[in-house]
């Protein structure tokens, strides 16, 4: 070091104390530096006191997860879903005066990609023709809100499907007679998980977040299932002509596994909507799911990042889910949205009110459908989709639950024992106890074959 200071001076040797203290400082402004680097990038699980780095919000349709095909028709002649297992998959019905659009708007779907999907579709068929007629929709879409598949069925049999090829929608009317078969599916699952279990079945993808759905109130597939799980269900398998077309009516479903072990039967009751029931009668339907996030395939590689994580943020405590960009969110009960806002730190928000709960999820890239404050929503529905809104380094879902003004720890859903949400719904009445156990007896005993 030159020993004469800029004014041509010499310097003064430090004594010993001096360097020692001046060594100390350097010492503690690098290890600042170093926490500080950690707390502005790498972080992202919070704790009391939380800070992170303010982040754009995340872009739409750049979730790893959720690519688009390049090609959604495929070469199937009925099944235009085969390539969506990246995308988000809505169902909807024209029922009560409903359009195509008021439909579409209501699963997430843009204007201009509404025009696009009404010019296409208006050569095939009269879109006044559709309006209230009680039709199902499905509809692949990315997290844009962009749609690559998109089907109506307009009775047995008769289809009218929109796909995607690069830039185009190709859209087809098809009639066939219809085929309904009843089959037993046995899934085991091994360390890929549920997806690569449904293909070693030789079953179609769209059967894997069937399973997931069905199963939502007790097990969690992302975080809970396990190699050596086992899944049997019972389901329609509908076809047009000799090909395959989807699944229909789920009748039973069986899991044993890490998670426990449940069994539902699908059962309607005069005057009631069809539900599940155990073998008893009970109903299985619990006030909230077990995760606001939906299944969707996830490589091996990245499944220890899924489970949750407990955080608080200025005092409140609240569960993380880390999932891609794009990630559908759920409604985890019925209920009604009771706030929707942004901000700086918790980006956009939601809040729908369950009973005597209030569910609140943060960091949203946007919601779906055109919610608003009073609008009711059903358990399942698609509200949203995990962003990176407000102060956060990378996509996640935060979650809080609140009872009155108090927030309670919302890690309550994963619980196995009595505190976790209750059964809902009334049993099978006495009086046709015994004729229910009769009529499930014969699914009971296929499922139970379909699991040795």
């Amino acid at each position: 070091m030159d020993p004469r200071k800029k004014d041509g001076t010499p310097r003064r040797e430090l004594e010993p104390e001096e360097r020692k203290a001046r060594n100390r400082t350097y010492l503690l402004i690098f290890v600042l530096a170093i926490v500080n680097l950690y707390m502005l990038v790498w972080r992202d699980r919070g704790s009391l006191g939380d800070f992170q780095l303010q982040s754009t919000a995340i872009g739409a349709g750049e979730g790893a997860n959720f690519a688009a095909p390049e090609n959604a028709c495929g070469s199937d002649p009925v099944r235009i879903f085969d390539a969506s297992e990246r995308l988000w998959i809505q169902r909807s019905r024209l029922s009560e005066g409903r359009t195509l659009r008021l439909a579409l708007l209501g699963v997430g779907v843009p204007g201009e990609a509404i025009d696009e999907i009404e010019g296409a579709v208006r050569g095939k068929v009269d879109l006044g023709l559709l309006a209230g007629s009680g039709a199902d929709l499905r509809v692949a879409a990315d997290p844009s809100g962009r749609v690559h598949a998109l089907e109506v069925e307009l009775a047995e049999g008769h289809l009218v499907q929109a796909c995607r090829d690069g830039q185009e929608l190709r859209v087809r009317n098809i009639q066939h007679p219809l085929r309904v078969d009843v089959a037993v599916v046995a899934l085991e699952l091994g360390p890929d998980g549920l997806a690569k279990a449904v293909a070693d079945a030789d079953e179609s993808f769209e059967l894997a977040p069937l399973v997931a759905a069905n199963l939502a109130y007790d097990v969690d597939f992302h975080t809970e299932s396990r190699p050596g799980d086992s899944v049997q269900m019972l389901v329609e398998k509908r076809y047009l002509g000799a090909h395959f077309h989807r699944y229909g009516r789920v009748l039973g479903v069986r899991y044993i596994g890490a998670a426990g072990r449940v069994a539902y039967y699908k059962y309607k009751v005069q005057g009631e909507e069809a539900a599940f029931y155990d073998h008893a009668g009970k109903p299985m339907r619990r006030e909230l799911l077990r995760s606001p996030v939906a299944w969707y395939p996830v490589d091996r590689s990245e499944r220890g990042e899924l489970p949750s994580h407990v955080e608080f943020v200025e005092g409140r405590i609240g569960a993380t889910y880390r999932r891609d960009a794009g990630t559908p969110v759920l409604a985890m009960g019925d209920g009604e949205v009771v706030g929707l806002r942004r901000d700086g730190e918790d980006g956009l928000t939601l809040e729908i009110a369950v009973g005597e709960r209030t569910i609140r999820y943060t960091h949203l890239e946007r919601v779906v459908g055109e919610l608003s404050v009073g609008q009711r929503v059903n358990q399942g529905q698609v509200v949203g989709l995990v962003g990176a809104s407000g102060r956060t380094p990378r996509p996640r879902l935060r979650l809080e639950i609140f009872e009155g003004d108090r927030a309670i720890d919302p890690m309550f859903v994963h619980d196995r024992g009595d505190g976790r949400p209750p059964r809902v719904g009334d049993p099978i009445p006495d009086s046709l106890r015994e004729r229910y156990v009769d009529d499930i007896t014969p699914w009971r005993r296929s499922l139970r074959r379909a699991g040795r």
